[in-house]
């Protein structure tokens, strides 16, 4: 079963906040840091507003059809 856009249990919750947290851990271990619109994508992921696929989604349209 994949997440669902409003999926707001107590376990899916926390499993995506550990997810969010070791990705930024490893982006800053190569001094990398997430922008306001990263924090804000995963604010939406762990809150169960957004799915990774709308999030991936989002950030490539401006790149299509050019």
């Amino acid at each position: 079963m994949g997440l669902q856009v409003g999926d707001t249990d107590v376990a899916g919750k926390a499993e995506r906040r550990r997810s969010v947290t070791e990705t930024f851990a490893s982006w800053a271990l190569e001094g990398m840091y997430p922008s306001d619109a990263d924090r804000a994508y995963a604010h939406a992921y762990v809150d169960g507003n957004m799915t990774l696929d709308e999030i991936i989604a989002e950030t490539l349209e401006p790149y299509r059809d050019r």
